[in-house]
């Protein structure tokens, strides 16, 4: 797994508490993403095409997934009001 600058610094502004829950809900997805269905985004320019979410409380992951090399690739972390709006 693979966390862009920007989901780091999402990361790193959040509360420690929510940060703890972030992590785990990372470590949960890298073990799980093979066997899960990931929800796509839809309307997304080219760039982002392929997006999925998943949501952790009021958070939302925002990654790509390529089962082909077994890899995640986590590209934003935000709270749910938020993370849609820049995209």
């Amino acid at each position: 797994m693979i966390v862009l600058p920007s989901a780091e610094t999402d990361l790193e502004q959040l509360d420690s508490g929510v940060r703890k829950r972030i992590l785990r809900r990372l470590i949960w997805l890298k073990e799980n993403a093979s066997q899960m269905i990931h929800h796509r985004l839809v309307n997304l320019p080219d760039d982002l095409s392929g997006l999925c979410r998943l949501r952790a409380g009021d958070y939302r992951i925002l990654y790509w997934t390529y089962p082909q090399h077994d890899f995640l690739k986590v590209y934003r972390i935000q709270h749910r009001r938020e993370v849609y709006r820049k995209l």
